[in-house]
């Protein structure tokens, strides 16, 4: 303590003369002799860029690029390479973005992918367009909500969407949303529903051994359901849905079959629009959207927060935004 009280409390002096120093506003000081004045944490001289710098988020996004494989072959370090990523994909992200849709018919494609973060569940919503006579699809901003999938964002999202586009749309594609029929009905759009999900739900329960508890009427399920969604002929197709209707009251077919495939004939306009409007050449699967969720999906793997899933969806899409869509 006496040693304390002993000691001297030295103030820091001027650089130019070694005179003491005073406040000259916030972030200023002035020396006291000759009144020189400076900043404590001087600002970056000029303009801030207005070029977007995009080299480290196509090698990341595009080129299937780590980060830390970047350090590398950079004279930075791992550190400031991480530091530059996370300010170049921030400026990205905040920037405004322009879409901009040709064509007079235009289809909106959508689907969702969901992800848990310290045990909560958490949607990204995607949606895109594509023209009728076009192939090209264009993916628009992703949208985050927290929960389960459900109409009610989907038709927030859609109510939200840019008015030159929204008033060309005239038909929709998606997967077994429930209510999705309803929203297309408020906009007076044709639904198309994705046939891969339908064989995808019958394809598990097809029965792989031989030994499975009716394994044939299975079969024999699928096939007619498949061949029911591209058989042109109305009288084919209705000859095809009367057998699956005593199909599905054999005792060797599944409850959870026998409610997909109710489901498949309450809906079965739905999923033959394509062939009702062979104008539009509407796509029957969202597979496109398949193709977006699958390569986002491998890129977020380390992401452990929803924000930074979000942020790292809309560069990803923004810098691949166009896709093949037949």
């Amino acid at each position: 303590m006496l040693l304390f009280l002993c000691m001297t409390i030295l103030h820091k002096k001027s650089e130019c003369c070694g005179a003491p120093v005073v406040r000259f506003g916030g972030k200023r000081r002035q020396c006291a002799s000759c009144e020189r004045t400076w900043s404590i944490r001087p600002a970056k001289r000029g303009p801030k860029p207005t070029r977007k710098q995009l080299g480290y988020l196509k090698k990341v996004f595009l080129e299937g690029f780590k980060v830390r494989q970047i350090a590398r072959h950079s004279s930075l370090s791992i550190a400031t390479l991480y530091k530059r990523f996370a300010k170049n994909l921030d400026s990205f992200v905040k920037c405004q973005r322009a879409i901009r849709v040709a064509g007079e018919d235009l289809i909106i494609i959508i689907d969702a992918e969901w992800q848990y973060f310290n045990k909560e569940l958490w949607t990204l919503y995607f949606v895109t367009i594509r023209s009728a006579k076009k192939t090209t699809a264009i993916a628009l901003d992703p949208i985050l909500r927290y929960g389960k999938e459900g109409a009610a964002v989907w038709r927030e999202i859609i109510n939200n969407l840019p008015r030159s586009l929204k008033k060309r749309i005239v038909a929709m594609v998606a997967d077994g949303i429930r209510g999705i029929g309803y929203i297309a009905e408020e906009h007076n759009w044709i639904l198309q529903s994705c046939h891969f999900h339908l064989l995808n739900v019958l394809q598990k329960m097809r029965g792989k051994r031989a030994t499975t508890h009716g394994r044939e009427i299975r079969e024999k399920i699928f096939q007619y359901v498949k061949a029911s969604l591209t058989v042109k002929s109305n009288n084919q197709f209705m000859t095809l849905c009367n057998e699956l209707q005593g199909m599905i009251k054999d005792k060797g077919c599944p409850k959870r079959m026998r409610w997909a495939v109710s489901g498949y004939l309450n809906r079965s306009v739905a999923f033959r629009n394509y062939l009702n409007y062979p104008k539009l050449n509407l796509p029957t699967t969202v597979n496109v959207m398949e193709s977006i969720s699958s390569l986002f999906r491998r890129r977020a793997i380390t992401i452990k927060t929803p924000k930074a899933w979000y942020k790292w969806a809309i560069a990803y899409i923004r810098l691949k935004s166009r896709f093949n869509c037949k």
